[in-house]
């Protein structure tokens, strides 16, 4: 699994925030990190893959899109952090 990945979930933990800002080399994403139900047999995440609701990405172009969901590949993200509920 992803360092990126653990990290990320791991903290969504102990924050008062579940909105998360990560950039990538071509976009930087906006929304709020879905939170897995593994504590059944039926665990919805997928390693390595960050998932986003209510996502905004802006490109490097500066050109933005919002999307319902959207999922992440945590090795192309180079940065993150979490911000506190607008």
């Amino acid at each position: 699994m992803c360092k990126t990945y653990d990290a990320i979930y791991e903290i969504v933990k102990f924050v008062d925030s579940n909105l998360l800002i990560c950039n990538t080399q071509s976009a930087k994403y906006e929304g709020e990190v879905h939170k897995c139900d593994c504590y059944s047999n039926d665990c919805k995440c997928i390693d390595g893959i960050i998932t986003l609701k209510n996502a905004k990405v802006t490109c490097h172009t500066g050109e933005v899109k919002e999307f319902d969901w959207i999922n992440i590949s945590s090795k192309h993200i180079e940065s993150f952090s979490f911000i506190l509920h607008k």
